[in-house]
Parts: C-alpha cells; structure tokens; sequence
C-alpha cells in the first residue's frame, strides 16, 4: 500500500508541470483570440467602399446610402443587417426590397429594387409624393422618375407621416379605392394619370397612351375588373385609343390618332 503511495505522488509532481503549461497556453490561446476579436471590432475591417446598385427612378444612390445609416470607417463585421435593411425600407417607402452583402475586408453592397411606380398629388399649392395608401411622403417639384400622377385633389395638409385628407372626403375615398383595386390587379405601373375632379367622368391614362373614361366612381371594383381584361386581353402595348368603361356593363374601345388622343388626354385629365 506505502509504495503504491509513493509512486502515485511522483506521478503527479511529474504531471504537475505538464498540466501547468496547458492551462496557460489555454489561457494564452483565449487571450490572443479575445485580442484579435477585439481588434476586428475595432482596428480592422473598416468599411471604404459602400456601392448601391439596382435600376433607381425615384430616389438616389446617394439617397439609399444616407437611409443605411452606414458610413465610410464604420466596422463592417458590426452593424446589423436586418437593422439596415429596415431603416432603408422605412425611410424609402419606395424601396420594395434590399440585398445586403459584406464583402471583407472592406466593401458594402447594397442592392434595392424599387416599387414600379410612384405616386403623385398635383395641386395649386404644389405636388406631393405619396404612398399607396395616399400617406404623404414629401413635397415634389419636378418628379425626376416614373409617376403615377393624381389630378383633382386639393389637400388640406401637407404634412409629411399624415394621410392626406380633403374636404371632399369622397374623392379621397374613391381615389383610395381605384388605387386599391389598380394595384391588386398589377395595372398601377401602366397607370400614368387619374383625374377624379369630376365625379361623373373619372378619367386615367393607361401606358401614356390609352384614355380610359372611368364615368362615375360607382362600382369601381367591376369597373377596375373589365379595365383589366381589356388592357391584358384585348388592347395589344402599341394600341392607342379610347377605353370607354362609363356604360354600366359594357367596355368600348375606340383607337385614336396622335393628335386626336393628344386633345382628348387634354380634356378629360389637364383641363
């Protein structure tokens, strides 16, 4: 028993040293890993390039950039993506999608897609850019992309988070309506104007050259359905003509030179 003793303490005073060195090669492993995390977080890894890329009509590339919030010597291991993507989405209500990517050690690439189609209140006191649920996003002067213009409201506010409101509460209904319905049925990018001044001739111009006599805002949801299988089955893209759809239950269209659309568009959405 006193030997075997013996022999078990020299086993450990042999083992002791060896353990010794593996913990604190252990602890020095952990310190120069902590260190070089540290130092990605801090030292290296800074962003130098952000590239934005994607067909842009409505906003910048510049644009995009600020929304990201990203900035040249921010870390690019630290920032969040599902944060930036969000920030970009709600500062652009026009950007329908994003695509983030770190490329190390030094590069961001942002790519946006853009909803079709903006949307544009002309009036007396100037143009607003609104989104689809006719929230205010800004003031417009000369809208640089592609736009759905709406004619024959006059907003009574003009502040940007609010929806906008007018004492005709009908045609901003209506309006809202017609958008609605345009949108589910993916004609809102071939719709380039809606004039709804005159309740009981709602006119639009579809693909720049179709002038589309809605007539009343009654039943917009039948009327927007026959506008669909019109555009999509009937009238080929290098048709230009008169869609007259103001006849309960019945769609007509009638084809029409340069000059006699031009003066017709003129009428029904400018005059």
């Amino acid at each position: 028993m006193a030997r075997r003793t013996v022999k078990t303490r020299k086993k450990k005073r042999r083992t002791a040293p060896k353990y010794i060195m593996r913990r604190v090669t252990a602890i020095l492993l952990f310190i120069a890993v902590v260190t070089g995390v540290v130092l990605s977080l801090t030292i290296f890894f800074k962003i130098e390039d952000i590239q934005i890329k994607g067909l842009l009509e409505i906003y910048t590339k510049q644009e995009v950039s600020a929304a990201s919030g990203l900035k040249k010597g921010d870390n690019i291991l630290r920032f969040s993506v599902y944060n930036t993507k969000n920030r970009i989405c709600r500062q652009l209500p026009y950007i329908s999608d994003v695509v983030i990517k770190r490329v190390l050690p030094s590069t961001v690439v942002i790519s946006v897609k853009e909803e079709d189609t903006a949307i544009v209140v002309v009036s007396k006191e100037g143009s607003l850019i609104v989104t689809k649920d006719l929230k205010i996003l800004s003031s417009a002067g000369a809208f640089p992309g592609k736009a759905l213009m709406i004619y024959g409201i006059q907003p009574s506010n003009r502040k940007p988070g609010e929806k906008v409101t007018s004492e005709d509460k009908d045609s901003i209904k209506s309006l809202s309506e017609i958008i609605n319905q345009l949108s589910s049925l993916e004609l809102l990018s071939d719709t380039s104007a809606i004039n709804t001044a005159d309740k009981l001739n709602v006119a639009m111009v579809m693909r720049g050259k179709i002038l589309v006599k809605f007539g009343t805002v009654g039943d917009i949801e039948r009327k927007c359905l026959m506008l669909a299988e019109m555009m999509n089955n009937h009238i080929e893209e290098s048709d230009m003509g008169i869609l007259d759809l103001s006849v309960s239950g019945k769609a007509t269209y009638a084809p029409r030179n340069d000059k006699e659309l031009a003066e017709a568009i003129q009428q029904a959405i400018y005059s």
